[in-house]
């Protein structure tokens, strides 16, 4: 064998290996994502179990969040009273998962509302996240939770005029892609637009599904 097919072989080698460690790599994110979805269903069926409300007076809250070794996300609802200077804990049935890092507002609507959107949940070494997306509202008067709004993956397309700033929902012709997120979108020259991968959840399966298939919409 002369150099020329050395070399060939050396280089379907370094192929082997490197397909072998990206399905490696792609098997370990797969086995993490389905830990830390099992771990948030432990956590909502302890949060499950919550049966009735339940107010009890309560020093001020402890840190959110220990740094240096764990990381642990609290599902706890604790009210201040400016007069009374004076700390509740309260626990209420159906609360959302819980998380860290989400937006919250306080409204005076129906007596008063607490919403809170989206945020993340992290394993306990602080290396792996999900993101919520979902919108929760606590209506005060009755303390009773509701979620308003889940996850929605779309497959629809807008448009942004950069001379008038406007949007406008654009209806291709043709079989579209699936709903997705993450996708990588790209213009070309010619004026087409390339969609390549990206993800969604099978709910029924209960686990993420890549996407790896590239779209091309034309002008």
């Amino acid at each position: 064998m002369g150099k020329k097919g050395k070399k060939e072989k050396k280089g379907r080698g370094a192929e082997k290996t490197a397909a072998k460690m990206e399905k490696k790599a792609s098997k370990r994110s797969r086995k993490e994502e389905e830990d830390l979805e099992a771990l948030i269903a432990h956590f909502q069926t302890l949060d499950a179990k919550k049966t009735q409300i339940v107010e009890t007076p309560c020093a001020p809250p402890s840190p959110r969040r220990l740094w240096k070794e764990l990381t642990f996300l609290y599902n706890e609802l604790y009210i201040y009273n400016i007069r009374k200077d004076a700390w509740t804990k309260v626990d209420i049935p159906s609360p959302p998962p819980r998380r860290c890092a989400h937006q919250a507002v306080v409204v005076p609507q129906g007596g008063g509302q607490l919403w809170v959107f989206g945020g993340e949940f992290a394993s306990p070494d602080g290396e792996q996240f999900y993101h919520y997306k979902d919108l929760w509202v606590l209506h005060l008067a009755t303390k009773t939770w509701e979620q308003v709004r889940d996850y929605v993956y779309y497959s629809d397309v807008y448009a942004f005029n950069l001379d008038t700033l406007t949007w406008s929902k654009l209806s291709p012709s043709g079989t579209g892609p699936t709903p997705r997120s993450g996708c990588q979108m790209s213009a070309t020259a010619q004026g087409s637009i390339v969609v390549y991968g990206g993800y969604s959840k099978q709910v029924r399966h209960g686990v993420w599904e890549c996407r790896g298939t590239a779209v091309c919409l034309l002008p």
